[in-house]
Parts: C-alpha cells; structure tokens; sequence
C-alpha cells in the first residue's frame, strides 16, 4: 500500500471531517527546510500557519537540532514526580527571566490545553485553601477557546467545536471583550469567581479577534479589587506572536496564572507550562497531613528533549535578534494586506496584531458565508496550488508564519492568498457533499414530544413569567418539567430568562447549554445576534438540541424567540420551529393597548400555517389598570373564535410559588398540562 493509502485506511485526523479526507488523497510532508514544508514528491509549501501556529525559527534549525541530539546522547526522559532534572532546571529559570515580572514557578506539561487545565485546578484549589469556598466559577470571553481537556472545553465559547460536548461540562460565564460589560460581569459576579480566564490582546480561534486597548489592563485591576485570580492563555499568543516575548507585556500586566505552549520548543516538541506567582504558590506549601498538595501532573511533564528544545529556542531569540526584527516584518505584512487583499469585495475586514492575521469572508457586509459553503476551506485548497499551506478558521482565512519568514516571503504570502480569494470567491461554491452509501437499518421514529410550546405576539409579553408559572404547576402534578430557549439574546452575561426557567423546574443540575444552547448578549433579534457571533442557526441543530433536553424530563416547555415570525436565520422562525417540534402552541399576548391587532394577527399566521394552537393567555406586564385591559380578551375572542384561557395579574413580587397559583386561579391550565403529547 502506498503511504496515501495507509492512511486513509488507518489514521483519524484531528479536526478533520474525515468522509471529506478519504475522498481525496492527502498530502503527506515528508520533510521541511526553514519556513518551508517538502511532500513527498519533492513540492515546497511555505508553511503560511507555522504547522499550527508552533513554529518560531523555522524547520530544521541547526541550532534546536543540536540541542535536542545533545540532550539525546545524555537522557530521552525522566520524571518530575520525586526527581529533578537539569533541562527542566535550567528552561524554568530561563521562563521566570523573560516572563512578565512576579512569575516565580513553573509547572511543566505537555500541550497548551493541559497548560490550562492546570491553571484552572491550581485556581479553584487555591481559593478553596484561602477559605473561600463560595468562589468555584469562571469567566471567560465570549468565542472563547482554550483547549479541548474538559475543563477548557467548558471555558469555550465557541458552538463548532463545543456544543456536543456540553453535557459534560460545568457552567462558565462568560463576556463579550468590552471594558463596560467585564465591570458589569465583576460587579455581578466578582464575589463567586475563582479566575478570569483570556488571551490577551487575540483570541486566535475565535478568527484572531482583538481586544481593545486597556481591556487587559482593566482585567488585571478588576481581578485584583475582587479577589479573583487573573489567568492568561498565552498558548497561542506567547513568543513573538503579537510582537513582544508575551502579549501581556504590551499592557505591563503581570498575571497570576500563565499559560505557555505551542511556541514554547520553537514548535519541536511537546512542551507546555503553567506559570505561577509566588502569591499562589505559597498557598499549597505545608506538611504532607495538611492536604496542600497540588495533585496533578503528567507523565511527560519537563520532558528533557522539549526542554532541550525550548531552551535552545529561547536562546536563538537573543542570538539572532529575534524581536527587534518583528516591527518591520509586521510592518511589510500589513502593506502587503493592504495593497493585495484589502480592496477584494468578499474581504469584510483583515484583523492583524503582529505576525497573527485573520482575513473574514463575506459576501457581504450583512450577509456572511455559511458553514457548508466551507468559504475558508476552499480558499486553503485552492492556495496550495499557489505552493502555500494555510488552514482557516470557518470563513475565515488565518495567516501566521514563522518568526523567520523574509520580507520575499511575506510577499509570496500575500500574493497566493489574495489570489486564492479571489479564486474562491468569484467560483461557485460546491453544494453539500452527498450522503455515505450506507445499508439502511430498521429504527424507530423519533418518539414524538410531550409539552407545550410557548410563543408571543411581541417581545417582553411575559413568556417567560408563563413559563415559570406553567413548570411550577407542572412540578406540583407530579411531572418532571425541562425547558427549552432554544435562542436568548440580550444575555449580560447570562441568558437571564433561561436560568428562571431552569431555576422554576428545579433542574439546575443540567448545564445551561442543555436548556439555552445559544445566548447572545446583543438584545437585537436571533438572526442578528447570530450573524454577529458567527454562528449559523439551523432547524436540525435546535431539533437535535430540543430533543437532548426533552430527555432529562417527561414534559419539555419550549419558549420562542419573541414573536411568531421572529427570525433566527435568514429562512428559520419560531413559527418554523414550532411546527417542526409539532407541540401545542400557547399563545402569550401583553395585555395592553395594540394587543388586539398583534394577538389576532399572530393567530392568522398560525392559523395559515395550521399550527395547533391551544389558545391565548393574557399577561398584565405593569400594575397600572387601563380602561382597554378589561375587554382585550373579550374582543380577541369575538374577533378570531380563539379560545381565551385567561389573564395572567400582575405580581409586585413573581416568585415562582406565588405565580404558579395566579396562574391556577386566573387561567385554565387543564388544557395545557393534560396534553397527550
């Protein structure tokens, strides 16, 4: 077989749609000189993403080869378990001289993930040895990513890679990077946290978004005024990336926790480490019966050839001048962005700090590239041709080459990318790849849905105040109630309503994501939110969704977006929604002026799509009694032959128990919770 062969029949790519792989050969690297990658029938690559972002000085650099055959004429690898060794000695002091000052320890592992892990573990231990036992949540950005461990999954933000997960995780909140909303989130929650969690200045897998300036500033005096600890995910942005040694010096912040990997080895090895503050460490010194023990670790932890390699790397920075070659690279870079791709028309924006570059796709300003259109994807195919190797992130198209690459390379960057684009982009765009042919096998329909679907003729018409009050009723007859908000936006930074229906069913062991899969902060309508969050909204995924949740009880109480037509895409409503879920539809009107024409002409679109509409509840959303109040249900009732259940009053204060019995006196809820379904 050949090697193509061979791995199509044995190999399982990371991140990789493999149905997709094994309809093509792949391309197999065999060597590489420099910044360039050599397949196996002698073709160069510029490596225009530093194979993963992890090279610094360039393939085969003499220097880091001699380093690692010398360590490996003395020793391969020992453990860090009850022994020392000299190249972990020796790159520790190295790390604790060029780190942000204060960051005295070093903690070795073995990837930029478990790098997080353990800053997340020596986080919540710490505060749990200070006497702070209420401080056991995180927050962290919005699009956040952090790994793929469980623990920096559940820090994640970002639905591609995370939302399948989600039962296994525990709840973070999370923040948009703006200085008003991280005070807002500190203000709210400052007293519960453990630590905040970023990468400063770029969250790179989010499409190399930037933080403001003074954003990590105001982090760190935040983290300090709250007793919070602040933890900085350097994996990607570390070791020139960005410009300095590490993006926190750019802002003079000293973290308390330092996450490193990716180019800690000059991209060589495997080779991560968790940097600590004498403050934090300090905290797990004491005699063995005090239990202060840090109980982690890994096997290749301070591996002597990675050690070898990070230290033969951090020497060629001061060798050859590393850094103070960055600022006129940096410099051509963005030229060359300007001149070549900025003036292409699916070019929305190009985001650059130093050597990292993410260039977004759309095909428009307002209308962005779907997922199966795999815009990003295409380019990265079509650049290969152009003899570079790029790898995309959705649509968007991620440049970030070695420390190394010449001023004629940034221009062979530049030129294979935009013409790349402009290739992809000018093309139609493959459809959706057919089914696998595989043999059909008996199964069962989907059993059908057991509840009730809420949906409003407007935005803030008192859905959620129903929802609570319906769960509670549900609880008191015996039934095991789970919501569902498939979409909440307005979130700050929690989906607030959500988390009340949650709270009211008494499931709040289930993680948010089970009961609102997707929250937004912007309080503007789903489909804006999404598009604005990079995220496509689909019926099979809020389906899918909706019937994950529907599993952890025997009554699902699914509340909409707004109002019958509110968009979550460009082709999906919540009238779409309903009638794929095929739940009785209660109707929730504010009971107000204007209530009349908005209730009964949400009734005829139900009525046109002939969804099954149990009836209308009236909610008093204010305590001032108007003249119209009294006879809204009335005149609805005359005017469409909608059966009227009745009217919700408002309560100075909602508590779930005393909603619960409003609800039983004023409206008739036998005919919403005796449903067969």
């Amino acid at each position: 077989m050949t090697l193509h062969e061979l791995d199509r029949a044995y190999l399982w790519h990371p991140f990789t749609p493999m149905r997709e792989w094994l309809a093509d050969p792949p391309l197999v690297i065999e060597r590489a000189e420099g910044t360039e990658l050599i397949d196996t029938d002698g073709r160069r690559y510029l490596d225009g993403v530093s194979s993963l972002w992890v090279n610094v000085h360039g393939h085969a650099h003499p220097a880091i080869n001699a380093a690692i055959a010398e360590q490996l004429g003395k020793v391969a690898h020992t453990t860090l378990l009850g022994l020392a060794s000299t190249p972990s000695i020796l790159l520790a002091e190295k790390l604790v001289a060029l780190a942000p000052p204060g960051l005295s320890r070093v903690f070795f592992s073995d990837s930029g993930s478990t790098a997080v892990e353990v800053a997340l573990k020596i986080s919540f231990q710490f505060q749990q040895l200070r006497g702070f036992a209420h401080r056991t949540k995180f927050l962290a950005l919005h699009n956040a990513y952090h790994g793929d461990t469980i623990g920096s999954v559940s820090l994640g933000g970002i639905d591609t890679f995370h939302r399948i997960f989600q039962p296994l995780l525990f709840h973070t909140l999370h923040v948009n990077p703006t200085i008003d909303e991280l005070q807002q989130a500190f203000a709210s929650h400052g007293n519960e946290l453990a630590a905040f969690v970023l990468e400063p200045l770029v969250q790179g897998a989010a499409g190399i978004l930037l933080s403001p300036p003074g954003f990590l500033r105001e982090a760190r005096s935040l983290c300090h005024k709250h007793g919070v600890l602040l933890i900085a995910d350097e994996v990607a942005t570390a070791f020139g990336r960005t410009g300095t040694m590490f993006a926190c010096q750019q802002e003079g912040v000293t973290p308390d926790l330092l996450a490193l990997a990716k180019g800690l080895s000059g991209g060589y090895l495997p080779v991560a480490a968790t940097m600590a503050t004498d403050e934090v460490f300090h905290q797990f010194l004491g005699l063995p019966e005090e239990r202060l023990t840090f109980f982690h670790g890994h096997s290749f932890g301070g591996n002597a050839l990675g050690c070898a390699a990070a230290l033969a790397s951090l020497e060629l920075f001061e060798r050859e001048q590393t850094l103070a070659s960055l600022p006129s690279k940096i410099a051509a870079l963005r030229a060359r962005l300007d001149e070549k791709i900025s003036p292409l028309p699916q070019v929305f924006e190009i985001r650059q700090k130093g050597l990292m570059v993410g260039i977004d796709l759309r095909r428009s300003p307002s209308r962005p590239y779907y997922p199966e259109e795999a815009i990003g994807a295409r380019v990265c195919q079509i650049v290969r041709r152009h003899g570079v190797i790029l790898r995309p992130l959705g649509s968007v198209v991620v440049l970030m080459p070695p420390l190394s690459i010449t001023f004629d390379q940034i221009d062979r960057l530049v030129d294979a990318t935009a013409a790349a684009i402009a290739e992809a982009t000018s093309e139609s765009l493959p459809t959706r790849p057919a089914p696998l042919s595989i043999p059909p096998q008996a199964s069962a329909a989907p059993a059908p849905l057991r509840g009730i679907f809420l949906i409003g003729t407007d935005t803030g018409v008192g859905k959620t105040t129903v929802g609570v009050a319906l769960l509670t009723l549900a609880r008191a007859r015996g039934l095991a109630p789970v919501p569902f908000k498939p979409v909440e936006t307005g979130a700050a930074p929690d989906p607030e309503d959500a988390l009340r229906l949650r709270s009211a069913a008494r499931c709040n062991a289930l993680p948010r994501e089970i009961i609102c899969p997707y929250a937004f902060y912007p309080p503007v309508a789903p489909a804006l939110a999404a598009e604005q969050a990079s995220t496509h909204l689909t019926l099979a995924d809020i389906l899918s969704a909706a019937r994950r949740a529907a599993a952890h009880g025997d009554f699902l109480l699914v509340e909409s977006a707004g109002g019958v037509l509110s968009p979550y895409s460009d082709n999906l409503t919540s009238a779409d929604l309903a009638a794929a879920l095929g739940l009785p539809i209660l109707l929730v009107a504010r009971n107000a002026l204007g209530t009349i024409n908005h209730t009964a002409l949400a009734i005829a679109e139900l009525r046109r799509r002939h969804l099954p509409l149990t009836g209308v509840v009236f909610v008093n959303t204010t305590p001032v009694a108007t003249l119209d109040r009294a006879h809204n249900p009335r005149l609805v009732r005359a005017l469409t032959g909608v059966r009227v259940l009745g009217v919700l009053p408002f309560l100075a204060l909602p508590t779930p128990d005393a909603l619960a019995a409003a609800l039983r006196l004023n409206v008739d809820v036998d005919v919403l919770l005796a449903s067969p379904r």
